[in-house]
């Protein structure tokens, strides 16, 4: 199990390597999401979970029933 303190030191380390002027835009990006997936796992109480509803393509929601659940 990873622990808090594990947590927190990826969170110190990420924001280390976002000081860096060199870093491209797309390895920027992956490590903000990287970034707020570890802060929500620290603070899981402060999100809400994905809806059960699903977008297309073109934008029209459609509910997804899945088998494998039930």
């Amino acid at each position: 199990m990873v622990t808090r303190d594990a947590i927190m030191a990826e969170l110190l380390e990420i924001e280390a390597l976002l000081q860096d002027d060199r870093l491209n835009d797309d390895d920027r990006h992956a490590l903000h999401g990287a970034q707020q997936a570890l802060r929500n796992v620290l603070e899981a109480d402060t999100w809400h979970p994905a809806p059960q509803t699903f977008y297309r393509i073109d934008n029209r929601p459609s509910e997804i029933i899945s088998f494998l659940t039930h």
